[in-house]
């Protein structure tokens, strides 16, 4: 039923007079206080205070200290906006501020990382034992600091300090009540240290930006390539966590709201309410962000909310669960509960405040939901142990439901944290705050796809069963490519049909969910899974696949380049990597697949003017500038060779077979 003209007049009147007010200056909206914590945990704990990022709140709000997502929901939700705004998620991205300096040891690589700060900016240098150094200029946070902090840097050209707008996650970060500390990919097997790219992908979770749309990314046909070639100044323009990632696009909500929209059902408001959502619709609302798995995978850039989460960013999970839990695993966790398997309306919000952080809302709210579900249980402990012998932790209220049922513990990704396992039962283990760091959960054991049973509907429905097990097992399949499970990956990505037939591409998802033969990442995965067995015929065949369904996709085209030139189709190998060159000029792959071709071919001046170009797009690469080094020396040209090593050197002195080199140009110098 189209809305009356009155209720129009008065909703454009209402509306008016909200943005008049804040884009008049007017007296705005004091933030609440957040609630008194009687937490004292000597670690840095999920009821903590408040992040010292959201500390600098104007007392009185104004809408030009609110996110320009979440200004059009300011006129009219003043209080709303300005209670979320000491949630962390509002803080979930940032510029850099002013972060506190310090330094810390990688003894994996003898490396040392210093982080410093001061009028010309925060900077983080690595300084090898052997004298070498790389520097990056801080360019922004993610995180709002609750917990931690990660920086993110931008890679500055060591021989003449100019930036290159690559976006890498900084080897360290800064977590709260311990200073600077190595960065949890730090403490995994071959520790990047500065080369962890910034991508996407891992920014999933902290904004709802497209990167691809930065304006200093290296676009080119909504690919961006590479991946972390974001800009200097992406997070001047990335948008923290605001009102559209749990309400959906807003935009029609205010144009509704205005009466500027006709034919407007009667009770539609144009958003998603997360209150009147089914329960599973509400869970799936905060999945986005809050399960994590040992593999996640985007099978769609936008969540369909009327259908699974599970069946559209699929998440791997162990089938066998322990006592120890990741830092993101909130969801993951949840389910194992016994008051969540009984009690099938559960979700996300029986406990939590949509709009508000933990510490706003303190214990007394959370254990008031406890005891709307457990009416009648009596308050008294257990035998009459005390709080702190059943948890492990002193008593932070009265009734203790939090403090007894809700363990309190590091995670095994996160150290130096102790955060609430979302695992809720009788009787929880003894905190432990020094567990062995480890990357996934399971590295080894047998995965499952998270579900709350809405996908195994799917999968299991009738007609369908023999598709929807060919759909679990490529999701798995691409999931075990992502942990290095190669061997595993290709037996489950055997059950589709060969590659380049005719079946490869046709869909057969059940009816619901997104084909996975139509996905560009399903067959350059099952092209690698391929090369892993040594079976090059197929895997060029499954890039082809790949390169069909996208031909502007710069990731398989490379990868395709790679494997025609090891084939010695020198021709091919060409083809495809001045694609790359003509495109994304930013891109020194092709370059160096073009110097090992011309090495092929034996033409060394082919080769170094290769290496030349790679460098200079690319030039933090020790072992690249040794090689074009020697490269020079065949060619006769000595004074070339020696400012090749001289930047080798800058950057690793004990580099194997650089030493040699220097000798050879300059002998006993």
């Amino acid at each position: 039923m189209p809305v009356s003209f009155q209720h129009r007049l008065f909703s454009i009147l209402i509306l008016a007079l909200g943005l008049l007010l804040t884009a008049c200056g007017g007296e705005g909206v004091e933030p609440p206080e957040p609630s008194p914590s009687t937490s004292e945990a000597p670690v840095v704990s999920s009821d903590r205070e408040e992040p010292p990022s959201q500390a600098a709140t104007p007392a009185v709000l104004r809408r030009e200290d609110v996110p320009a997502s979440m200004r059009s929901c300011f006129g009219c939700h003043r209080d709303v906006v300005a209670d979320y705004l000491r949630h962390g998620m509002a803080a979930s991205v940032g510029p850099v501020g002013e972060p506190e300096g310090g330094s810390v040891r990688q003894p994996a690589t003898d490396t040392t990382y210093e982080l410093t700060s001061g009028p010309g900016g925060a900077w983080l240098t690595a300084r090898r034992d052997d004298g070498g150094q790389r520097r990056q200029r801080l360019v922004g946070r993610i995180g709002a600091g609750i917990f931690d902090i990660s920086w993110v840097g931008e890679e500055v050209s060591p021989h003449d300090g100019q930036g290159t707008g690559r976006l890498f996650f900084a080897p360290v970060e800064t977590v709260s009540g311990h200073g600077l500390e190595l960065s949890p990919f730090e403490h995994h097997e071959g520790a990047a240290g500065l080369d962890m790219a910034l991508t996407a992908q891992c920014l999933d979770c902290h904004t709802v930006d497209r990167l691809e749309q930065l304006p200093g990314a290296a676009t080119r046909d909504e690919h961006v390539f590479p991946p972390n070639a974001l800009g200097a100044n992406a997070f001047e323009h990335l948008e923290p966590l605001g009102c559209g990632v749990c309400h959906g696009e807003t935009q029609r909500h205010v144009e509704i709201m205005a009466g500027l929209v006709d034919d407007v059902d009667v009770g539609e408001v144009g958003l998603q309410r997360l209150g009147r959502l089914p329960p599973a619709q509400q869970r799936d609302t905060c999945a986005r962000c809050h399960l994590q798995g040992d593999a996640r995978l985007r099978l769609v850039e936008t969540v369909d909310w009327e259908k699974p989460q599970a069946g559209q960013w699929p998440v791997l999970v162990p089938q066998e669960q322990d006592d120890d839990f990741r830092f993101v695993g909130q969801l993951e966790r949840l389910v194992l509960s016994p008051c969540f398997q009984q009690s099938p309306e559960m979700t996300c919000t029986t406990c939590h405040a949509a709009h508000q952080g933990v510490a706003q809302q303190g214990l007394e709210r959370l254990e008031a939901a406890c005891v709307d579900c457990h009416q009648g249980l009596a308050t008294g402990h257990a035998g009459g142990l005390t709080v702190e012998q059943v948890a492990g932790n002193p008593a932070r209220t009265e009734a203790g439901c939090v403090d007894c049922h809700v363990r309190r513990s590091q995670p095994f990704d996160l150290p130096h944290v102790r955060t609430a396992d979302h695992f809720i039962r009788s009787r929880i283990p003894l905190p432990e705050d020094d567990i062995p760091h480890r990357q996934f959960a399971d590295p080894q054991g047998p995965l499952e796809i998270y579900d709350d049973g809405r996908l195994a509907a799917m999968l299991n429905a009738a007609g369908e069963a023999a598709d929807g097990e060919r759909w679990r097992a490529g999701v798995t399949a691409m999931g075990l490519m992502t942990l290095g499970r190669f061997e595993e990956a290709a037996e489950l990505f055997d059950r589709f049909p060969a590659p380049g037939s005719a079946a490869a591409r046709r869909p057969t998802a059940p009816e619901g969910l997104p084909p996975l033969e139509t996905f560009v990442s399903f067959h350059q995965m099952r092209a690698l899974s391929f090369q892993t067995r040594g079976d090059r015929v197929s895997a060029l065949a499954a890039y082809d696949d790949a390169l069909a369904l996208d031909p502007s996709a710069p990731g398989p085209r490379l990868a395709r380049a790679r494997l025609k030139l090891d084939l010695e189709d020198f021709v091919g190998a060409v083809q495809d990597s001045q694609w790359i060159i003509d495109r994304y000029p930013q891109a020194e792959a092709p370059w160096d697949l073009r110097a090992q071709l011309a090495l092929r071919l034996n033409d060394p001046r082919l080769a170094a003017e290769a290496l030349e170009t790679s460098l200079e797009i690319w030039p933090p690469r020790a072992i690249q500038w040794l090689r074009l080094a020697k490269l020079q020396m065949a060619l006769g040209r000595p004074q070339d060779a020696r400012e090749s090593l001289d930047r080798a050197y800058l950057l690793e002195p004990s580099l194997p077979g650089l030493q040699e080199a220097l000798e050879q140009i300059s002998p006993g110098g």
